[in-house]
């Protein structure tokens, strides 16, 4: 039990809380909206949006100095929302998301 309360205490739960934000919600909700077209929320939300937040994952892990592993985090939360919710395409987001927020990661190492 002390290794899983340990585990819980190290554990980013700002970055996890976001990752399912930004990689589940926020794309499946904004999928929705009926004043959206897809061009438009493929521009709005899954590049520009999602890019950003990549990039805040990539400096949020260096300056806290976390596993290299919490970069997947977001990215493997949008695959699974991908898969279920969103149209097909949306599967080649997730490699771009995880290159976008390891340079961020690596940019910010010695």
């Amino acid at each position: 039990m002390a290794i899983f309360k340990s585990k819980w205490q190290a554990m980013d739960k700002l970055l996890w809380g976001l990752g399912v934000v930004f990689g589940m919600l926020v794309p499946v909700l904004t999928d929705q909206l009926s004043f959206l077209t897809r061009v438009h929320w493929v521009v709005w939300f899954l590049l520009v949006v999602n890019g950003i937040y990549s990039i805040w994952v990539g400096n949020r892990v260096a300056k806290r100095q976390l596993s290299v592993l919490n970069l997947l985090v977001f990215p493997v939360l949008f695959l699974l929302a991908a898969y279920f919710f969103m149209p097909h395409f949306t599967y080649y987001f997730t490699p771009a998301y995880w290159a976008v927020s390891y340079l961020a990661w690596a940019s910010r190492q010695q």
